[in-house]
């Protein structure tokens, strides 16, 4: 499927929507939320393909 520049400008989210909260496993092994991490702090999130699996 080829996408382009005016699909891709209706793809996730639009600019100052809330980003869904969700749980992921720290370093420790233990749960923790987005929300939690924050605590009413500004965060960055970013999801990069790190390597070739």
């Amino acid at each position: 499927m080829k996408v382009n520049s005016t699909d891709m400008a209706q793809i996730g989210p639009a600019v100052g929507v809330p980003f869904p909260d969700f749980q992921l496993p720290d370093a420790g092994g233990e749960t923790i939320s987005l929300h939690a991490w924050r605590a009413g702090r500004p965060a960055l999130v970013v999801f990069y393909r790190s390597a070739k699996w």
